[in-house]
């Protein structure tokens, strides 16, 4: 009896949730998409934490973005609000509804009387724990096994999977079997930073700090090294600096990346202690040209085929601008991705045969020559 009370009680209580806009005076509108678009936030937020921590290149990072805010746009048009009597009806059927159908099926299927399981008797859930932690022993024990010390990639998939689940210390002994060996990139050096803070609680150590200095002689433009160096910076008392060093990280860009949002508000809020105003992002000379907010507005009311002509004008005026802008890299990266996601494989492939002769001379885990190279590779069957 006590368990149907308590169940009435919440069943009256989430009724009042869902009839609580028809309070509201001109019905305002309940929009289904709200949730899926803060998912999609979320995920931007997201790519902004892989791309600052060097987990994905900034090509990688981009291209992350632009699908996910297409998905947003895509959610956006297709809101559905419920509005005036009509909606006022539905909210009334829906309030009714769940409860009576959650107590018909609660009736059926249901046993309030069956007590909880305890977490040790739980299988299921144990299983998946209980398999990862048995293909990661197996990875590091083929991996000590191997006579040249196992290879780096192995290594760093080791370290990366302990990091994913929170075994710092375990992460930290893996990074150090890869770290001073020939091949270490500045990405590895400061993904063992990070996971030496971590094991530290966000403490940033001697050692941790070596391998971040370590890093930025290996890739001054590293965004992690950076980060964790402002990082170390800050927790030695020289903010000033250390907001110093990521506004100049910044200003050494030459077009928007999807870490600076993080960076600008790390700075900003550094910069808050001093009482400085808050600073945004700096008019980038050579930043990809895109739509206006004027033409992602009016591509919001279009049907789809007025939307894919509207995208095809407008990768169309890109490549037209390219023709007397050959030299622009990153346009010509971005009409190969706009090229790929319209389908036409021939003209990513022509837009990036366009770009190789721009990333010739960059290092070779550049990350716009990877992306340049990996390209080809695939559109060209190679």
């Amino acid at each position: 009896m006590i368990f149907w009370i308590a169940a009435f009680a919440l069943a009256a209580i989430a009724a009042l949730v869902v009839l609580w806009p028809l309070h509201k005076d001109g019905a305002e509108t309940l929009d289904r998409a709200d949730g899926a678009l803060a998912i999609f936030n979320d995920q931007l937020a997201e790519v902004d934490r892989d791309a600052a921590r060097g987990l994905i290149s900034s090509a990688e990072a981009e291209a992350a973005k632009i699908e996910i805010k297409r998905r947003m746009l895509s959610a956006d048009k297709d809101r559905s609000s419920v509005r005036g009597s009509g909606g006022a009806m539905v909210l009334v059927v829906m309030a009714a509804l769940i409860p009576l159908g959650g107590a018909l099926v609660y009736s059926v299927t249901g046993s309030p009387g069956t007590p909880s399981i305890p977490f040790a008797q739980r299988s299921a859930e144990q299983q998946v724990g209980s398999d990862l932690a048995v293909l990661t022993e197996r990875l590091e024990t083929r991996l000590n096994a191997e006579p040249d010390g196992g290879e780096t990639q192995g290594w760093e998939l080791l370290a990366t999977t302990y990091m994913n689940m929170s075994r710092f210390d375990d992460a930290v002994r893996a990074w150090e079997r890869v770290v001073d060996r020939d091949d270490a990139t500045s990405a590895t050096l400061s993904q063992y930073a990070e996971a030496l803070i971590a094991a530290e609680q966000g403490v940033v150590t001697p050692k941790a700090e070596k391998a971040i200095d370590r890093a930025l002689q290996l890739d001054p433009l590293n965004p992690a090294g950076t980060y964790y160096k402002a990082v170390a910076l800050e927790q030695a008392g020289q903010t000033p600096e250390a907001r110093r060093i990521i506004l100049e990280r910044i200003a050494a860009e030459g077009q928007p990346q999807p870490w600076m949002e993080v960076f600008l508000r790390e700075a900003n809020r550094m910069g808050a202690e001093f009482g400085l105003e808050p600073v945004g992002l700096p008019a980038f000379e050579n930043a990809p040209r895109g739509p206006t907010e004027e033409d992602v507005a009016a591509a919001q009311d279009m049907s789809v085929e007025e939307r894919m002509d509207f995208i095809r004008s407008m990768v169309a005026g890109l490549a037209e601008r390219l023709k007397d802008e050959p030299d622009d890299l990153q346009g010509w990266l971005q009409l190969a991705r706009a090229y790929a996601v319209l389908g036409q494989r021939e003209d990513a492939l022509a837009a990036l045969q366009s770009a190789q002769p721009l990333v010739a001379d960059l290092p070779e885990d550049d990350p716009q020559r990877v992306t340049v190279e990996q390209g080809l590779a695939e559109l060209s069957g190679k």
